[in-house]
């Protein structure tokens, strides 16, 4: 069975187009800087629509984490564990997600995380996951 496909919305599609091309855009309200993740059409903290999409860096920290032992969709079986996580953004704003390439015994709230851009499919449908950071001094 395939994994689940996003549905991209006209509010959604950039976020889901730069995951393809390797970058994370969010918007954010161009009158209080609130970043708004998930996309929606109006800013979450003042209601103003004047959002823009903005880069951001990928940096995260896990906030929280779970083990689903049962698959969450019949796509996931196969898996040994679903590792389900929230980050936390270098920006401020978290996002759901699932955590790859780590041990379950090295997951831990508060470790430094980076972006692991899974491809899903010939079209080039991209998930975000996380993975642990490869922490370089010089950034």
């Amino acid at each position: 069975m395939q994994i689940p496909r996003p549905d991209p919305t006209a509010i959604s599609r950039p976020f889901w187009d730069g995951l393809r091309q390797r970058i994370i855009q969010v918007p954010q309200c161009d009158h209080c800087d609130a970043w708004i993740f998930y996309p929606r059409r109006h800013c979450t903290e003042c209601g103003s629509r004047r959002l823009t999409w903005r880069r951001v860096s990928g940096r995260a920290t896990l906030h929280s984490y779970t083990f689903a032992r049962v698959a969450t969709l019949p796509a996931f079986a196969e898996l040994p564990l679903q590792n389900l996580a929230i980050v936390t953004f270098e920006e401020g704003f978290n996002a759901n997600t699932s955590l790859t390439g780590m041990n379950a015994d090295d997951i831990h709230i508060g470790m430094a995380l980076e972006p692991a851009f899974d491809v899903i499919d010939e079209q080039g449908t991209t998930r975000l996951l996380f993975t642990v950071a490869n922490i370089d001094p010089t950034r």
